[in-house]
């Protein structure tokens, strides 16, 4: 895999709202603070593209990179241990359902 380049697109909380699906979308789900937006920052040979933090629950909107004009990387938001209401955390769990379904 040869990534020439990458840049971000969009980041929101309605499916409705992302990009058309007329190219492949590779999604990046788990706990909370693992590295899921440092990983893709590694892929894309970037520090900056994908937002970062130390503290859990940075990425809170379903955020698409758009790959070489061909693909997409997708951050998701993490589980388990973001420091957000419970509110919120099932606002996650919805708009994250409703992406993977």
């Amino acid at each position: 895999m040869d990534i020439k380049q990458a840049k971000f697109v969009v980041s929101n909380s309605s499916v409705s709202k992302c990009p058309r699906p007329d190219k492949p979308e590779y999604a990046f789900i788990g706990r909370s603070n693992v590295g899921k937006s440092s990983l893709i920052n590694m892929l894309v040979n970037s520090k900056s593209l994908a937002k970062t933090s130390g503290k859990p629950g940075k990425t809170q909107l379903i955020n698409h990179f758009l790959i070489n004009e061909e693909w997409y990387l997708v951050d998701l938001p993490g589980y388990g241990f973001a420091k957000v209401p419970q509110t919120e955390k099932k606002k996650w769990e919805k708009f994250i359902r409703e992406y993977i379904i």
